[in-house]
Protein backbone atom coordinates (compact mmCIF):
# COMPACT_ATOMS: atom_id res chain seq x y z
CA UNK A 1 0.00 0.00 0.00
CA UNK A 2 1.16 3.53 -0.79
CA UNK A 3 0.07 6.41 1.45
CA UNK A 4 1.15 9.83 0.27
CA UNK A 5 0.46 13.20 1.88
CA UNK A 6 -0.66 15.81 -0.65
CA UNK A 7 -0.74 18.81 1.66
CA UNK A 8 -3.15 20.32 4.20
CA UNK A 9 -5.77 17.55 4.65
CA UNK A 10 -5.30 15.66 1.39
CA UNK A 11 -4.19 12.02 1.42
CA UNK A 12 -3.46 9.69 -1.50
CA UNK A 13 -4.10 5.99 -0.79
CA UNK A 14 -3.18 3.39 -3.41
CA UNK A 15 -3.64 -0.34 -2.97
CA UNK A 16 -3.45 -3.19 -5.47
CA UNK A 17 -7.00 -2.54 -6.64
CA UNK A 18 -7.95 1.09 -5.98
CA UNK A 19 -6.64 4.65 -5.69
CA UNK A 20 -8.30 7.24 -3.45
CA UNK A 21 -7.68 10.92 -2.67
CA UNK A 22 -9.24 12.83 0.21
CA UNK A 23 -10.01 16.56 0.34
CA UNK A 24 -7.79 17.78 -2.52
CA UNK A 25 -6.97 21.50 -2.14
CA UNK A 26 -4.63 22.77 -4.85
CA UNK A 27 -6.19 26.05 -5.98
CA UNK A 28 -3.69 28.90 -6.23
CA UNK A 29 -6.54 31.20 -5.22
CA UNK A 30 -6.43 29.70 -1.75
CA UNK A 31 -9.66 29.86 0.21
CA UNK A 32 -11.96 32.21 2.11
CA UNK A 33 -11.69 35.40 0.06
CA UNK A 34 -7.99 35.01 -0.77
CA UNK A 35 -7.03 34.77 2.92
CA UNK A 36 -5.93 31.14 3.40
CA UNK A 37 -3.22 29.47 1.34
CA UNK A 38 -1.71 26.00 1.62
CA UNK A 39 1.28 25.62 3.95
CA UNK A 40 3.69 24.37 2.80
CA UNK A 41 2.75 25.28 -0.77
CA UNK A 42 1.47 22.20 -2.63
CA UNK A 43 0.42 23.88 -5.86
CA UNK A 44 3.65 22.93 -7.67
CA UNK A 45 3.13 19.17 -7.20
CA UNK A 46 2.99 17.00 -10.29
CA UNK A 47 -0.66 15.92 -10.27
CA UNK A 48 -0.50 13.80 -13.40
CA UNK A 49 -1.47 10.74 -11.36
CA UNK A 50 -4.92 12.26 -10.82
CA UNK A 51 -6.05 11.11 -14.26
CA UNK A 52 -6.03 7.55 -12.87
CA UNK A 53 -7.56 8.25 -9.44
CA UNK A 54 -10.64 6.09 -8.90
CA UNK A 55 -12.30 8.00 -6.05
CA UNK A 56 -12.13 11.43 -4.46
CA UNK A 57 -13.61 11.43 -0.96
CA UNK A 58 -14.68 14.76 0.56
CA UNK A 59 -15.14 15.31 4.28
CA UNK A 60 -17.06 18.60 4.45
CA UNK A 61 -17.87 21.87 2.74
CA UNK A 62 -15.11 24.26 3.86
CA UNK A 63 -13.13 25.53 0.90
CA UNK A 64 -9.80 24.18 2.18
CA UNK A 65 -11.36 20.71 1.84
CA UNK A 66 -13.87 21.34 -0.95
CA UNK A 67 -11.90 22.94 -3.79
CA UNK A 68 -14.50 23.29 -6.53
CA UNK A 69 -12.15 24.78 -9.18
CA UNK A 70 -9.84 21.79 -8.80
CA UNK A 71 -12.68 19.27 -8.77
CA UNK A 72 -13.73 20.61 -12.18
CA UNK A 73 -10.44 19.24 -13.56
CA UNK A 74 -11.05 15.63 -12.47
CA UNK A 75 -11.08 12.83 -15.01
CA UNK A 76 -14.68 11.99 -15.99
CA UNK A 77 -14.06 8.44 -14.74
CA UNK A 78 -13.23 9.57 -11.19
CA UNK A 79 -16.12 9.12 -8.77
CA UNK A 80 -16.72 11.53 -5.89
CA UNK A 81 -17.83 10.21 -2.50
CA UNK A 82 -19.42 12.48 0.12
CA UNK A 83 -21.01 11.88 3.53
CA UNK A 84 -24.74 12.29 3.93
CA UNK A 85 -25.41 15.48 5.88
CA UNK A 86 -28.73 16.97 6.99
CA UNK A 87 -28.40 19.57 4.24
CA UNK A 88 -27.54 18.92 0.60
CA UNK A 89 -25.04 21.73 0.02
CA UNK A 90 -22.15 19.45 -0.94
CA UNK A 91 -24.22 17.39 -3.34
CA UNK A 92 -25.99 20.39 -4.89
CA UNK A 93 -22.73 22.28 -5.42
CA UNK A 94 -21.08 19.25 -7.02
CA UNK A 95 -24.04 18.68 -9.32
CA UNK A 96 -23.92 22.31 -10.43
CA UNK A 97 -20.20 22.18 -11.24
CA UNK A 98 -19.08 18.70 -12.31
CA UNK A 99 -20.52 15.79 -14.30
CA UNK A 100 -18.74 13.05 -12.35
CA UNK A 101 -20.74 10.40 -10.54
CA UNK A 102 -21.39 11.45 -6.93
CA UNK A 103 -21.93 8.76 -4.30
CA UNK A 104 -23.61 9.80 -1.04
CA UNK A 105 -22.74 7.54 1.90
CA UNK A 106 -24.77 7.63 5.15
CA UNK A 107 -22.89 7.88 8.41
CA UNK A 108 -21.40 4.63 9.74
CA UNK A 109 -22.39 2.73 6.59
CA UNK A 110 -19.82 0.65 4.72
CA UNK A 111 -18.99 1.47 1.11
CA UNK A 112 -16.66 -0.83 -0.81
CA UNK A 113 -14.05 1.04 -2.83
CA UNK A 114 -12.10 -1.73 -4.54
CA UNK A 115 -10.28 -3.60 -1.77
CA UNK A 116 -10.79 -0.72 0.69
CA UNK A 117 -13.84 -0.47 2.93
CA UNK A 118 -14.82 3.15 3.51
CA UNK A 119 -16.99 4.41 6.37
CA UNK A 120 -17.86 8.01 7.20
CA UNK A 121 -18.48 9.06 10.80
CA UNK A 122 -20.57 12.22 10.58
CA UNK A 123 -20.49 14.42 13.69
CA UNK A 124 -23.20 13.00 15.94
CA UNK A 125 -24.07 16.47 17.24
CA UNK A 126 -26.37 18.00 14.60
CA UNK A 127 -25.36 21.15 12.75
CA UNK A 128 -21.63 20.55 13.12
CA UNK A 129 -21.05 19.47 9.54
CA UNK A 130 -17.77 17.62 9.95
CA UNK A 131 -16.91 14.02 9.22
CA UNK A 132 -14.18 11.50 10.02
CA UNK A 133 -13.22 9.33 7.05
CA UNK A 134 -12.25 5.72 7.78
CA UNK A 135 -10.44 3.57 5.21
CA UNK A 136 -10.02 -0.08 6.17
CA UNK A 137 -7.32 -1.33 3.80
CA UNK A 138 -5.71 -4.78 3.46
CA UNK A 139 -2.62 -3.35 5.20
CA UNK A 140 -4.26 -1.49 8.06
CA UNK A 141 -6.88 1.10 8.97
CA UNK A 142 -6.44 4.78 8.16
CA UNK A 143 -8.54 7.20 10.21
CA UNK A 144 -8.76 10.72 8.81
CA UNK A 145 -10.38 12.89 11.48
CA UNK A 146 -9.28 16.11 9.70
CA UNK A 147 -11.18 19.07 11.27
CA UNK A 148 -13.78 17.10 13.21
CA UNK A 149 -13.98 17.51 16.98
CA UNK A 150 -14.64 13.90 17.95
CA UNK A 151 -17.21 13.63 20.73
CA UNK A 152 -17.04 10.74 23.17
CA UNK A 153 -19.81 8.76 21.45
CA UNK A 154 -18.10 9.00 18.05
CA UNK A 155 -14.66 8.19 19.48
CA UNK A 156 -16.00 5.20 21.41
CA UNK A 157 -17.70 3.88 18.26
CA UNK A 158 -14.43 4.14 16.35
CA UNK A 159 -12.38 2.36 19.03
CA UNK A 160 -14.94 -0.46 19.21
CA UNK A 161 -14.84 -1.10 15.48
CA UNK A 162 -11.21 -0.18 14.75
CA UNK A 163 -9.23 -0.85 17.95
CA UNK A 164 -5.71 -0.63 16.46
CA UNK A 165 -5.60 1.73 13.46
CA UNK A 166 -2.39 2.16 11.54
CA UNK A 167 -2.58 5.91 10.83
CA UNK A 168 -4.44 8.81 12.41
CA UNK A 169 -4.63 12.06 10.43
CA UNK A 170 -5.77 14.84 12.76
CA UNK A 171 -5.96 18.63 12.78
CA UNK A 172 -3.62 20.15 15.37
CA UNK A 173 -3.66 23.84 14.42
CA UNK A 174 -6.39 26.39 15.02
CA UNK A 175 -9.00 27.20 12.40
CA UNK A 176 -11.08 30.06 13.72
CA UNK A 177 -11.30 33.85 13.88
CA UNK A 178 -11.07 34.08 17.69
CA UNK A 179 -9.29 35.87 19.27
CA UNK A 180 -7.57 37.45 16.24
CA UNK A 181 -10.62 39.28 14.87
CA UNK A 182 -11.79 40.62 18.23
CA UNK A 183 -10.99 44.05 19.61
CA UNK A 184 -9.47 43.57 23.06
CA UNK A 185 -6.26 44.44 24.90
CA UNK A 186 -3.24 42.89 23.19
CA UNK A 187 -2.04 41.07 26.30
CA UNK A 188 -5.46 39.48 26.72
CA UNK A 189 -5.51 38.42 23.08
CA UNK A 190 -2.09 36.78 23.43
CA UNK A 191 -3.14 35.00 26.63
CA UNK A 192 -6.28 33.60 25.00
CA UNK A 193 -4.45 32.51 21.85
CA UNK A 194 -1.70 30.72 23.74
CA UNK A 195 -4.28 29.01 25.92
CA UNK A 196 -6.15 27.80 22.82
CA UNK A 197 -2.95 26.44 21.28
CA UNK A 198 -2.10 24.52 24.46
CA UNK A 199 -5.63 23.19 24.69
CA UNK A 200 -5.59 22.10 21.04
CA UNK A 201 -2.27 20.29 21.41
CA UNK A 202 -3.47 18.58 24.58
CA UNK A 203 -6.67 17.48 22.82
CA UNK A 204 -4.68 15.97 19.94
CA UNK A 205 -2.47 14.07 22.37
CA UNK A 206 -5.52 12.72 24.19
CA UNK A 207 -7.27 11.70 20.99
CA UNK A 208 -4.14 9.97 19.69
CA UNK A 209 -3.97 7.95 22.89
CA UNK A 210 -7.70 7.27 22.97
CA UNK A 211 -7.83 5.95 19.39
CA UNK A 212 -4.70 3.85 19.95
CA UNK A 213 -3.24 4.51 16.50
CA UNK A 214 0.26 3.37 15.66
CA UNK A 215 1.20 6.69 14.02
CA UNK A 216 -0.14 10.24 14.19
CA UNK A 217 0.04 12.56 11.18
CA UNK A 218 -0.73 16.15 12.27
CA UNK A 219 -2.38 17.90 9.35
CA UNK A 220 -5.19 20.24 8.16
CA UNK A 221 -3.26 23.36 9.08
CA UNK A 222 -1.96 25.87 9.51
CA UNK A 223 -2.93 28.07 6.62
CA UNK A 224 -0.45 30.59 5.25
CA UNK A 225 -1.76 34.16 5.39
CA UNK A 226 -0.27 35.97 2.41
CA UNK A 227 -2.36 39.12 2.09
CA UNK A 228 -0.22 42.03 3.28
CA UNK A 229 -2.89 43.03 5.81
CA UNK A 230 -2.81 39.55 7.39
CA UNK A 231 0.80 38.48 6.88
CA UNK A 232 1.89 39.23 10.46
CA UNK A 233 -0.61 36.65 11.71
CA UNK A 234 1.78 33.92 10.56
CA UNK A 235 4.15 34.86 13.38
CA UNK A 236 2.13 36.96 15.83
CA UNK A 237 1.96 35.90 19.49
CA UNK A 238 -1.83 36.14 19.27
CA UNK A 239 -1.90 33.57 16.44
CA UNK A 240 -3.67 30.25 16.96
CA UNK A 241 -1.96 28.81 13.87
CA UNK A 242 1.19 26.99 15.05
CA UNK A 243 3.34 25.16 12.51
CA UNK A 244 4.09 21.46 12.25
CA UNK A 245 7.48 22.22 13.82
CA UNK A 246 5.76 23.75 16.86
CA UNK A 247 3.59 20.68 17.28
CA UNK A 248 6.51 18.31 16.88
CA UNK A 249 8.37 20.14 19.65
CA UNK A 250 5.31 19.59 21.87
CA UNK A 251 5.22 15.90 20.89
CA UNK A 252 8.87 15.60 21.91
CA UNK A 253 8.14 17.20 25.29
CA UNK A 254 5.17 14.91 25.87
CA UNK A 255 6.92 11.74 24.76
CA UNK A 256 5.04 10.72 21.60
CA UNK A 257 7.28 12.20 18.89
CA UNK A 258 8.60 8.76 17.92
CA UNK A 259 5.09 7.89 16.72
CA UNK A 260 4.43 11.26 15.06
CA UNK A 261 4.99 11.74 11.32
CA UNK A 262 5.65 15.20 9.90
CA UNK A 263 5.10 14.98 6.15
CA UNK A 264 5.71 17.45 3.33
CA UNK A 265 3.31 17.77 0.38
CA UNK A 266 3.98 14.94 -2.04
CA UNK A 267 5.84 12.82 0.50
CA UNK A 268 5.00 9.12 0.83
CA UNK A 269 5.17 7.35 4.17
CA UNK A 270 8.08 4.91 4.29
CA UNK A 271 6.83 2.19 6.61
CA UNK A 272 10.31 0.67 6.63
CA UNK A 273 11.86 3.71 8.34
CA UNK A 274 11.37 5.08 11.82
CA UNK A 275 8.81 7.85 12.08
CA UNK A 276 11.25 10.09 13.94
CA UNK A 277 13.81 9.80 11.15
CA UNK A 278 11.23 10.81 8.53
CA UNK A 279 9.91 13.69 10.65
CA UNK A 280 13.32 15.18 11.40
CA UNK A 281 14.15 15.01 7.69
CA UNK A 282 10.91 16.84 6.80
CA UNK A 283 11.57 19.50 9.41
CA UNK A 284 14.79 20.44 7.60
CA UNK A 285 12.68 21.90 4.79
CA UNK A 286 12.94 25.67 4.37
CA UNK A 287 9.25 26.02 5.22
CA UNK A 288 10.29 25.28 8.81
CA UNK A 289 13.96 26.30 9.05
CA UNK A 290 13.34 29.73 7.45
CA UNK A 291 9.60 30.15 7.75
CA UNK A 292 9.78 33.95 7.51
CA UNK A 293 11.76 33.93 4.27
CA UNK A 294 9.72 31.06 2.85
CA UNK A 295 6.44 32.89 3.47
CA UNK A 296 7.81 36.19 2.16
CA UNK A 297 8.67 34.50 -1.15
CA UNK A 298 5.30 32.75 -1.16
CA UNK A 299 3.59 36.12 -0.61
CA UNK A 300 5.34 37.53 -3.68
CA UNK A 301 4.07 34.62 -5.79
CA UNK A 302 0.47 35.33 -4.73
CA UNK A 303 0.51 39.14 -4.53
CA UNK A 304 -1.09 39.81 -7.91
CA UNK A 305 -3.68 37.07 -7.52
CA UNK A 306 -4.81 38.43 -4.13
CA UNK A 307 -4.98 42.01 -5.42
CA UNK A 308 -7.00 40.94 -8.46
CA UNK A 309 -9.35 38.88 -6.30
CA UNK A 310 -10.10 41.68 -3.87
CA UNK A 311 -10.49 44.18 -6.70
CA UNK A 312 -13.09 41.89 -8.27
CA UNK A 313 -15.49 42.30 -5.34
CA UNK A 314 -18.48 44.21 -6.76
CA UNK A 315 -18.95 47.74 -5.45
CA UNK A 316 -22.34 48.95 -4.30
CA UNK A 317 -23.40 52.59 -4.15
CA UNK A 318 -26.62 52.50 -2.17
CA UNK A 319 -27.65 51.59 1.34
CA UNK A 320 -27.81 47.92 2.31
CA UNK A 321 -30.65 48.58 4.79
CA UNK A 322 -33.35 47.35 2.35
CA UNK A 323 -31.32 44.21 1.64
CA UNK A 324 -30.90 43.60 5.38
CA UNK A 325 -34.66 43.95 5.82
CA UNK A 326 -35.46 41.65 2.92
CA UNK A 327 -33.01 38.97 4.05
CA UNK A 328 -33.11 39.02 7.86
CA UNK A 329 -36.60 40.10 8.92
CA UNK A 330 -38.40 37.01 7.51
CA UNK A 331 -35.80 34.86 9.27
CA UNK A 332 -36.41 36.68 12.55
CA UNK A 333 -40.15 36.22 12.14
CA UNK A 334 -39.64 32.47 11.71
CA UNK A 335 -37.98 31.83 15.09
CA UNK A 336 -39.07 33.31 18.43
CA UNK A 337 -36.59 30.82 19.94
CA UNK A 338 -33.61 32.53 18.31
CA UNK A 339 -34.96 36.02 18.96
CA UNK A 340 -35.10 35.14 22.66
CA UNK A 341 -31.72 33.42 22.74
CA UNK A 342 -29.89 36.25 20.94
CA UNK A 343 -31.69 38.85 23.00
CA UNK A 344 -30.11 42.06 21.78
CA UNK A 345 -29.03 44.35 18.96
CA UNK A 346 -25.99 44.09 16.70
CA UNK A 347 -24.27 46.95 14.89
CA UNK A 348 -22.85 46.35 11.42
CA UNK A 349 -20.26 49.06 10.75
CA UNK A 350 -19.72 48.90 7.00
CA UNK A 351 -16.79 50.32 5.06
CA UNK A 352 -15.93 50.19 1.39
CA UNK A 353 -17.74 51.85 -1.48
CA UNK A 354 -20.78 52.90 0.61
CA UNK A 355 -19.86 53.39 4.29
CA UNK A 356 -22.80 53.17 6.69
CA UNK A 357 -23.86 51.79 10.06
CA UNK A 358 -26.82 49.41 10.25
CA UNK A 359 -28.46 48.18 13.45
CA UNK A 360 -30.22 44.81 13.63
CA UNK A 361 -32.35 44.29 16.75
CA UNK A 362 -32.68 40.52 16.92
CA UNK A 363 -35.49 40.79 19.48
CA UNK A 364 -37.83 42.34 16.94
CA UNK A 365 -39.46 41.37 13.66
CA UNK A 366 -40.86 44.54 12.13
CA UNK A 367 -38.35 47.32 11.97
CA UNK A 368 -35.56 45.06 13.15
CA UNK A 369 -33.12 46.43 10.54
CA UNK A 370 -32.52 50.17 10.32
CA UNK A 371 -29.90 52.87 9.98
CA UNK A 372 -28.04 53.27 13.27
CA UNK A 373 -29.07 56.25 15.40
CA UNK A 374 -27.09 55.73 18.58
CA UNK A 375 -29.04 52.80 20.05
CA UNK A 376 -27.43 50.34 22.47
CA UNK A 377 -25.96 47.15 21.02
CA UNK A 378 -24.02 44.21 22.42
CA UNK A 379 -22.07 43.10 19.32
CA UNK A 380 -20.38 45.13 16.61
CA UNK A 381 -19.03 43.81 13.32
CA UNK A 382 -16.73 46.10 11.32
CA UNK A 383 -16.52 44.86 7.75
CA UNK A 384 -16.29 45.93 4.13
CA UNK A 385 -19.85 46.33 2.86
CA UNK A 386 -18.89 44.58 -0.38
CA UNK A 387 -18.14 41.40 1.57
CA UNK A 388 -21.31 41.57 3.64
CA UNK A 389 -23.33 42.14 0.46
CA UNK A 390 -22.04 38.80 -0.86
CA UNK A 391 -23.46 37.11 2.25
CA UNK A 392 -26.81 38.91 2.00
CA UNK A 393 -27.06 37.93 -1.68
CA UNK A 394 -26.38 34.24 -1.00
CA UNK A 395 -22.96 34.27 -2.68
CA UNK A 396 -20.91 33.72 0.49
CA UNK A 397 -21.57 31.46 3.46
CA UNK A 398 -21.29 33.12 6.84
CA UNK A 399 -18.67 30.52 7.82
CA UNK A 400 -16.60 31.56 4.81
CA UNK A 401 -16.91 35.20 5.81
CA UNK A 402 -15.74 34.43 9.35
CA UNK A 403 -12.84 32.24 8.26
CA UNK A 404 -11.64 34.94 5.87
CA UNK A 405 -10.71 36.99 8.96
CA UNK A 406 -11.68 40.06 6.92
CA UNK A 407 -13.67 41.68 9.71
CA UNK A 408 -13.31 42.95 13.24
CA UNK A 409 -15.69 42.26 16.10
CA UNK A 410 -16.36 43.71 19.51
CA UNK A 411 -18.74 42.41 22.16
CA UNK A 412 -20.00 43.87 25.43
CA UNK A 413 -20.26 41.97 27.67
CA UNK A 414 -17.30 39.86 26.57
CA UNK A 415 -19.36 36.69 26.19
CA UNK A 416 -19.72 34.53 23.08
CA UNK A 417 -23.33 34.41 21.87
CA UNK A 418 -23.47 31.12 20.01
CA UNK A 419 -27.07 31.66 18.91
CA UNK A 420 -26.21 34.85 17.03
CA UNK A 421 -23.62 32.99 14.98
CA UNK A 422 -25.87 29.98 14.38
CA UNK A 423 -28.65 32.29 13.21
CA UNK A 424 -26.40 34.04 10.70
CA UNK A 425 -24.70 30.82 9.64
CA UNK A 426 -27.77 28.72 8.84
CA UNK A 427 -30.13 31.49 7.68
CA UNK A 428 -32.91 28.95 7.21
CA UNK A 429 -36.18 28.49 9.17
CA UNK A 430 -36.08 24.68 8.87
CA UNK A 431 -32.58 24.60 10.37
CA UNK A 432 -33.69 26.92 13.17
CA UNK A 433 -36.53 24.54 14.01
CA UNK A 434 -34.15 21.55 14.03
CA UNK A 435 -31.74 23.35 16.33
CA UNK A 436 -34.56 24.27 18.69
CA UNK A 437 -35.79 20.67 18.83
CA UNK A 438 -32.27 19.40 19.47
CA UNK A 439 -31.64 21.94 22.24
CA UNK A 440 -34.91 21.15 23.98
CA UNK A 441 -34.39 17.38 23.83
CA UNK A 442 -30.78 17.24 25.06
CA UNK A 443 -30.27 15.42 28.34
CA UNK A 444 -27.50 16.39 30.73
CA UNK A 445 -28.27 13.98 33.56
CA UNK A 446 -25.08 11.92 33.34
CA UNK A 447 -22.37 12.97 35.79
CA UNK A 448 -18.77 12.16 36.60
CA UNK A 449 -16.62 12.85 39.66
CA UNK A 450 -13.60 15.10 39.58
CA UNK A 451 -10.91 15.55 42.24
CA UNK A 452 -9.16 18.91 42.28
CA UNK A 453 -7.44 21.00 44.91
CA UNK A 454 -8.35 18.63 47.71
CA UNK A 455 -12.06 18.72 46.84
CA UNK A 456 -14.32 16.26 45.06
CA UNK A 457 -16.95 17.51 42.61
CA UNK A 458 -19.92 15.89 40.88
CA UNK A 459 -19.95 17.36 37.38
CA UNK A 460 -22.27 17.30 34.38
CA UNK A 461 -20.50 15.08 31.85
CA UNK A 462 -21.41 16.74 28.54
CA UNK A 463 -20.67 20.29 27.44
CA UNK A 464 -23.77 22.33 26.49
CA UNK A 465 -21.98 23.71 23.45
CA UNK A 466 -21.41 20.61 21.27
CA UNK A 467 -21.74 17.73 23.73
CA UNK A 468 -17.98 17.42 24.30
CA UNK A 469 -17.12 14.91 27.04
CA UNK A 470 -16.02 17.03 30.00
CA UNK A 471 -14.74 13.93 31.80
CA UNK A 472 -11.93 13.97 29.21
CA UNK A 473 -11.12 17.61 29.97
CA UNK A 474 -8.53 19.14 32.24
CA UNK A 475 -8.61 21.78 34.96
CA UNK A 476 -6.73 25.06 34.53
CA UNK A 477 -6.81 27.82 37.14
CA UNK A 478 -9.99 26.54 38.73
CA UNK A 479 -11.84 26.04 35.44
CA UNK A 480 -12.78 22.78 33.72
CA UNK A 481 -11.79 23.00 30.04
CA UNK A 482 -13.82 21.13 27.42
CA UNK A 483 -11.51 19.06 25.18
CA UNK A 484 -13.56 19.78 22.05
CA UNK A 485 -13.65 23.57 21.69
CA UNK A 486 -11.94 24.82 24.83
CA UNK A 487 -14.99 26.17 26.65
CA UNK A 488 -14.07 26.87 30.29
CA UNK A 489 -16.45 26.31 33.21
CA UNK A 490 -15.83 27.59 36.73
CA UNK A 491 -15.59 24.82 39.34
CA UNK A 492 -17.22 27.18 41.83
CA UNK A 493 -20.32 28.19 39.88
CA UNK A 494 -20.43 26.05 36.71
CA UNK A 495 -20.68 29.23 34.63
CA UNK A 496 -18.93 29.41 31.27
CA UNK A 497 -16.21 32.03 31.56
CA UNK A 498 -16.48 33.66 28.13
CA UNK A 499 -19.57 32.07 26.62
CA UNK A 500 -23.28 31.86 27.27
CA UNK A 501 -24.03 28.71 29.24
CA UNK A 502 -23.32 26.78 32.38
CA UNK A 503 -22.97 23.22 33.64
CA UNK A 504 -24.29 21.51 36.74
CA UNK A 505 -21.51 21.07 39.31
CA UNK A 506 -21.64 20.31 43.02
CA UNK A 507 -18.92 20.02 45.65
CA UNK A 508 -19.58 16.64 47.32
CA UNK A 509 -16.71 16.38 49.79
CA UNK A 510 -12.98 16.10 50.09
CA UNK A 511 -10.81 14.16 47.68
CA UNK A 512 -10.01 10.63 48.80
CA UNK A 513 -6.40 11.42 49.67
CA UNK A 514 -7.29 14.34 51.86
CA UNK A 515 -4.98 16.53 49.79
CA UNK A 516 -6.84 16.03 46.52
CA UNK A 517 -5.84 14.10 43.44
CA UNK A 518 -3.44 15.39 40.84
CA UNK A 519 -4.79 18.56 39.26
CA UNK A 520 -7.77 17.79 37.13
CA UNK A 521 -7.75 14.02 37.62
CA UNK A 522 -11.08 12.55 36.53
CA UNK A 523 -12.54 9.53 38.28
CA UNK A 524 -15.02 8.47 35.59
CA UNK A 525 -18.81 8.52 35.35
CA UNK A 526 -20.58 8.80 38.69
Amino acid sequence: MEVRFLGHASIYIKTEHVSIVTDPWFSRRGAFLWSWFQFPDNTELDLGFFKDVDYVVLSHEHQDHFDVPFLKTLSPATKVVIPQYTDTYLFDTLRANIANEVIVCPTLQKLQLGDVTFRPVVQSVPFWDDCTLIFDTPDGTIIDVNDMKLGSADAEWITRHYPEPLLLFLQYSGATYFPYAYEMPQERKVELAQRRVRSKFHGVKQMFGSLNARYLVPCAGPAAFLDESQFALNFAPESIFPSQADFYAYAEEEGFAERTLILLPGQAIDFGRQAKEQSLESLQDRAFTDRTGYLADYRERRKELIAEGLASLPDHFESLVPRFQEFLEPLLASSPFFRRKIGGAVLFDLGGSYPEQILVDFRRVRGACKAYEGEAYFYRFTIDGRILALYLNGQLHFDQLLLSLRFKARREPDVFNEYLFMFLRFADPASYAQIQRYEEQRAFDERFELDYGGERYSVQRYCPHAMGDLSKGEVEDGALVCPNHGWRFSLETGEAQRQMGCIAIDRIGHAATGEGSAAGQLTGPA
